[in-house]
């Protein structure tokens, strides 16, 4: 039996999660040469400073991905097409993406966007639990 309270509450973070990820990816896209210009000033005096247009674009596609799982898997929870979990998946790949930006930014030392960050990732990690009890 499935309780519907731990559904609900998946599928507001479902919904949550591609409000954010599509936001996200929206705005790299809309403005990626500013996006990559942001990245190599924010990351200068890094490592990864000249390895932005290697990882910008693989941050972006893992976003995209996100994106798309999270459509999947809020549209399978409304019309049943599929027995395959999307949310799972839609979830990993939202960490994946967090966890790139949070090491960006602990790496460029801004520990402010690095707490951000682990918000976002909390409630993933709670989206995990939620299935799990599911």
């Amino acid at each position: 039996m499935r309780n519907i309270d731990f559904e609900i509450a998946l599928l507001l973070l479902l919904v949550f999660l591609l409000i954010t990820f599509f936001m996200s990816f929206f705005e790299k896209i809309s403005d990626y040469s500013g996006t990559k210009a942001f990245m190599q000033s924010h990351f200068k005096k890094t490592f990864l400073a000249d390895k932005i247009s290697f990882l910008l674009p693989i941050l972006v596609i893992i976003e995209l991905l996100a994106v798309i799982l999270l459509l999947l898997s809020i549209s399978n929870y409304f019309f049943s097409f599929s027995s395959f979990n999307f949310s799972r998946f839609s979830l990993i790949s939202c960490a994946l993406s967090l966890m790139m930006l949070l090491f960006g930014q602990r790496v460029a030392k801004d520990y402010q966007s690095s707490a951000g960050i682990t918000i976002y990732f909390i409630l993933v990690v709670i989206g995990l639990f939620l299935l799990g009890l599911q």
